[in-house]
């Protein structure tokens, strides 16, 4: 399978990468993003982070939860349906912010291979 996953730290730079993706002919059906963090905050092992709004001294919903959604990152994930056509999918998510967090990657690079 021609995949290729990366990640943006803004929602908007992944929006400009899928629109830029679907710019250069790539199916809209190959292009995933999704968000790590959620209307509670960012996960940190099995639980989310945040005060309940009666700790915050009766601030809103809005105020004590949706902060999380800034801190979190955007994972973009698109199939490609060759080769050329994923190396042609990282230059473009790379121009838009994007970075390849996948360690085994990195340790290859630093190898030479």
């Amino acid at each position: 399978m021609n995949q290729i996953v990366r990640v943006v730290e803004k929602v908007e730079d992944a929006e400009a990468a899928r629109q830029a993706l679907l710019a250069e002919g790539f199916d809209a059906n190959g292009i995933e993003i999704s968000h790590t963090g959620d209307e509670a905050g960012p996960s940190e092992a099995n639980f989310t982070v945040g005060d309940s709004p009666a700790v915050k001294g009766g601030t809103d919903y809005k105020d004590v939860y949706t902060p999380g959604l800034e801190i979190g990152k955007c994972v973009i994930t698109v199939t490609a349906a060759n080769a050329a056509q994923l190396e042609r999918a990282a230059a473009i998510l790379e121009h838009h912010g994007a970075k390849d967090n996948d360690p085994a990657h990195a340790a290859a690079r630093r190898s030479g291979m």
